[in-house]
C-alpha cells in the first residue's frame, strides 16, 4: 500500500515517530506534517501560504525517513502536500497520529488529528486517527510513552482495512487507547458520546479573566455506556468509532413535512 502518515503534534513527536514504524510493516510511507505543535486546530485551514515544504529526518529502530513540513495546520499541510511534494501519487491510506491525549465524542471537531483524516477523506482517501491517553497536562508536550500496546492496535486495525478492501460503509476509523493499556486490552466498536468529553473551568471568576486562568476537567458520570467515552474513561478498553463523512441528520423528515 501507499501510505500517507501525518499528525498535529508536530513532526518532531515521537507519536508520528512510532506510527510511521508501524505503517513501514504494510507498504511505502509518506510523512507529512505541521513543523510544530497544532493540537486543537480542528480542520482549519491555516499555514504559511508563500513557504514549500521543508523536509526533515526521523529517526527510526529501522533508520532514519525522511519527512515533509511546513508551518501550517494538519488539515491545511495535507491539502497542500497532495497538491505537490506527493502529486501524482495514489495514497490508499492515511494515518493520522499516534496522538498525545485522546480524542472523544464530539470534541473531535476540535482535533488537529482527525481534521487532517478528515481533509484527506473528502479527498478519497480512507484513515485511521488514533491517539493514546494522557494526562490533561501531557497534550501539548513530547512525554515518554510506551507506544507499543498502540502500535500493536494501529498494526491490527490496518490489517483488517486490507482484508476487507478499505472501510465498507464509512471513512475514517478513530482508535483511542487507554495510557496503560496492553496488546491484550479489550477493544469496542463505539458511538461517539453527544456531549463534551473535556469540561472547562475558570480559576479566578472575574470578567477580566483570560483564557490562561482556564483549565480542563474530565467528568465521567455522565459517559453513557456504548459510547467513546465510557468505553475509554470508565472501561478502559481502547475506543474504536467508524465515522462518515455524512453529517445528513438521518430524522429530520418531520421538521419538513407540511
Amino acid at each position: 500500500m501507499e501510505i500517507l502518515c501525518t499528525n498535529d503534534d508536530g513532526v518532531q513527536s515521537p507519536g508520528l515517530a512510532a506510527a510511521v514504524e508501524a505503517a513501514q510493516e504494510f507498504g511505502t510511507v509518506s510523512v507529512v506534517a505541521p513543523s510544530s505543535q497544532k493540537t486543537g486546530a480542528g480542520r482549519s485551514l491555516m499555514g504559511e501560504r508563500r513557504t514549500p515544504f521543508s523536509t526533515v529526518d526521523i529517526s527510526l529502530p529501522s533508520g532514519k525517513v525522511q519527512a515533509w513540513h511546513l508551518d501550517g495546520t494538519p488539515a491545511f499541510v495535507v491539502r497542500h502536500a497532495l497538491a505537490t511534494v506527493l502529486r501524482g501519487r495514489k495514497i490508499d491510506l492515511v494515518i493520522s497520529g499516534i496522538n498525545y491525549g485522546e480524542n472523544m465524542a464530539y470534541d473531535i471537531g476540535m482535533s488537529g488529528t482527525v481534521g487532517a483524516a478528515m481533509e484527506c477523506a473528502v479527498k478519497g482517501i480512507p484513515g485511521i486517527a488514533i491517539s493514546i491517553q494522557t494526562a490533561l497536562d501531557g497534550h501539548r508536550a513530547y512525554g515518554r510513552m510506551d507506544w507499543s500496546a498502540t502500535q500493536s492496535f494501529l498494526r491490527m486495525f490496518i490489517r483488517r482495512f486490507m482484508e476487507k478492501g478499505g472501510f465498507p460503509g464509512f471513512d475514517i476509523l478513530k482508535i483511542d487507547v487507554p495510557m496503560n493499556a496492553s496488546p491484550e486490552t479489550p477493544w469496542e466498536q463505539c458511538r461517539l458520546y453527544c456531549g463534551p468529553y473535556y469540561g472547562v473551568r475558570m480559576k479566578i471568576e472575574s470578567d477580566t479573566a483570560v483564557f490562561a486562568d482556564s483549565e480542563l476537567y474530565i467528568d465521567p458520570t455522565p459517559f453513557p455506556r456504548g459510547t467513546d467515552a465510557h468505553a475509554l474513561a470508565v472501561e478502559g478498553k481502547v475506543a474504536v468509532v467508524p465515522i462518515a463523512l455524512d453529517w445528513t441528520a438521518p430524522d429530520a423528515a418531520g421538521f419538513f413535512a407540511d
